[in-house]
């Protein structure tokens, strides 16, 4: 039956275009799709049904999780017209995922998951790609917590979206992987920069981190990075040691400076220190005296 589906699928889609009706070919698609969400749901719905899929994967290919994916894939299908209207609803670009657009998506994500539970990951994945800065997108679950607990925060339905942050640094991880070793310093730099502000975006943000199983693949994760960046330190000429290699700079870990740790403090202690953030960055400018006996 699917390779019927496929074959007259194909045939009108080459027509056409052939012919220059897009639109023809954007219904011939939806058509497509829905009939293959038809049969996927028709089909997996019995375990009869369930291990003819999983047996004909098995003669493509021996990874468990090709079945995963097929069933990702029935998800897809299902809740598009509902993801489309998501990613209708989202801005191009969100400079500032801060407590107003949060309540928004929020209130968009609600009405998506009310219909569609199960397409929750893939509208994070829409999400997260408008973001500039894609870590935000754990402002959703700490939001949504009772405290900034890693237990509490896993608790809210958002958690997922600390696991996908996570997901981006192991691909930072990979790409700072192959940059090193074209030697594309300068670009290793840059991701290098990104890795240390979401590590520590994390660890402000999320308290008792390392307490939890998203602290552990973090320390996991910063553990190969700085293998890497060790092992090109080490790889430069003895004569030239006494020059600061640049992925060694302190720099690129702006978190660690005075102002990095007094805003680290700001958060931590919110209600401690009034003002938060813009408390610590005006005591930055007064006196060295002044910034040694706080710091004590």
């Amino acid at each position: 039956m699917l390779p019927t589906m496929a074959k007259e699928y194909s045939e009108g889609i080459r027509r056409a275009l052939a012919a220059d009706k897009p639109r023809e070919a954007r219904l011939a698609a939806v058509a497509f799709q829905t009939k293959i969400a038809t049969y996927l749901a028709s089909t997996l719905a019995s375990d009869q049904g369930t291990e003819q899929a999983r047996a004909g994967l098995a003669l493509y290919t021996s990874s468990r999780a090709t079945f995963e994916d097929l069933v990702k894939i029935l998800s897809v299908l299902r809740a598009r017209d509902a993801l489309a209207t998501f990613y209708d609803a989202l801005p191009l670009k969100i400079d500032n995922f801060d407590d107003k657009a949060v309540a928004k998506v929020d209130e968009l994500l609600n009405a998506l998951q009310a219909k569609h539970p199960d397409a929750l990951p893939f509208a994070l994945s829409v999400l997260i790609a408008r973001l500039t800065t894609p870590w935000q997108l754990i402002r959703l679950a700490t939001k949504a917590a009772n405290s900034k607990a890693a237990t509490d925060v896993a608790r809210t339905p958002y958690a997922i979206a600390v696991s996908m942050v996570l997901d981006r640094v192991d691909d930072k991880r990979m790409a700072l992987h192959d940059a090193l070793k074209r030697k594309q310093i300068l670009v290793a730099k840059d991701i290098l920069t990104d890795i240390y502000a979401v590590e520590y975006a994390l660890r402000v943000r999320i308290n008792l981190l390392d307490q939890s199983a998203w602290g552990e693949r973090l320390n996991t994760l910063m553990r190969a990075v700085t293998e890497m960046v060790d092992a090109e330190v080490q790889s430069v000429p003895k004569h030239l040691r006494n020059v600061q290699h640049v992925l060694d700079s302190r720099s690129l870990r702006s978190h660690d400076s005075l102002i990095g740790r007094l805003t680290f403090l700001a958060w931590k202690g919110h209600d401690a220190l009034s003002g938060g953030a813009s408390y610590c960055r005006k005591l930055v400018a007064r006196t060295s005296t002044t910034l040694a006996d706080f710091c004590d």
